[in-house]
């Protein structure tokens, strides 16, 4: 009888430690590497309801990495869980037509982007959403930025519903010198202007971008590239409200694209062995300029000198 006694706090204790290494594997699951970043089981407490979608990346990563935001992209954000969704929201809308190119000659260029959206005719009927927007990310390379101040501009006129700019936004920056930046464009539908065009509403979107200072190179030329925009449609109960809202991820819905190359910018630069002589040139002009205002200088103050003397 005593032996069983014993025994109890031994199988107690035994199936508390088998409790403990449980529950350590399943955080070591939950905190498992994809791709170098690590998906926490608090991944969904990122807020789907955040207004802009760069701020919570910026919060938490501060520099704008490829990487990085596709991985908030798609699993962080896709992880977030909101009321009144339907039971597949990947197939709720659908992103086609996806159409990109620069327009615009030197050093100041716009990146023009169109495509077509479209949303399931039995979500938009039976949805308690009644306010839709469209929300596209464009991330752009090193070698360029976009003018907050510009787009503001442009945000005043009412081309855009809102635009917001994150990241390096340093205009002098040189591009070696320069981190990347983001520009989140935000515009506001109506559920009738989606079910009325039978293949999709079209959208138009274009960013004025500019040339930042480049590095030598070799050929005279940098070659900036630019990737596919993250585009995103948002639900929401109320207008102008984040609340109670979702947050849908198209751009891994497998938009068909209609441009084939991707989108390349040859900027300007120094050539690199040409620098030499651009110095010596620089220097002697220089110099040459410095005597001249010295020269002139002291031949100013001869003259006045003699004028002072004949007047007394």
């Amino acid at each position: 009888m005593e032996g069983r006694r014993r025994g109890r706090p031994g199988i107690f204790l035994g199936l508390g430690i088998l409790m403990i290494l449980s529950a350590s594997s399943t955080s070591e699951e939950e905190m498992r590497n994809i791709d170098g970043y690590s998906i926490a089981s608090d991944a969904c407490t990122i807020p789907c309801h955040e207004k802009w979608v760069a701020k919570t990346y910026f919060d938490k990563y501060g520099s704008l990495d490829d990487a990085a935001f596709e991985h908030y992209r798609d699993v962080e954000l896709s992880r977030c869980s909101c009321e009144m969704l339907p039971r597949d929201p990947h197939n709720v809308f659908k992103l086609s037509d996806l159409d990109r190119h620069l327009t615009g000659e030197g050093s100041h260029r716009s990146l023009f982007t169109s495509f077509r959206i479209s949303v399931d005719e039995e979500f938009a009927a039976k949805s308690p959403f009644r306010f839709y927007q469209v929300v596209l990310v464009e991330r752009l390379p090193s070698g360029v930025f976009a003018d907050p101040f510009e787009l503001q501009h442009i945000q005043d006129r009412g081309v855009y519903g809102e635009v917001a700019v994150f990241g390096d936004t340093n205009l002098e920056l040189p591009s070696f010198l320069s981190n990347s930046m983001l520009v989140e464009v935000h515009m506001s539908l109506s559920p009738n202007s989606l079910l009325e065009q039978k293949n999709g509403l079209e959208i138009k979107v274009e960013v004025p971008v500019h040339a930042r200072y480049q590095a030598l190179d070799g050929s005279g030329y940098s070659v900036v590239q630019f990737g596919e925009p993250d585009v995103f449609a948002r639900c929401s109960m109320e207008k102008w409200s984040s609340n109670q809202s979702h947050l849908f991820v198209l751009t891994s819905n497998g938009a068909a694209v209609s441009y084939k190359n991707p989108i390349v910018w040859k900027i300007p630069s120094g050539i690199e062995t040409h620098a030499g002589f651009v110095s010596v040139v620089t220097f002697l002009s220089a110099s040459l300029s410095a005597l001249v205002i010295i020269v002139a200088s002291v031949f100013h103050s001869n003259i006045k000198l003699h004028k002072n003397v004949k007047t007394s």
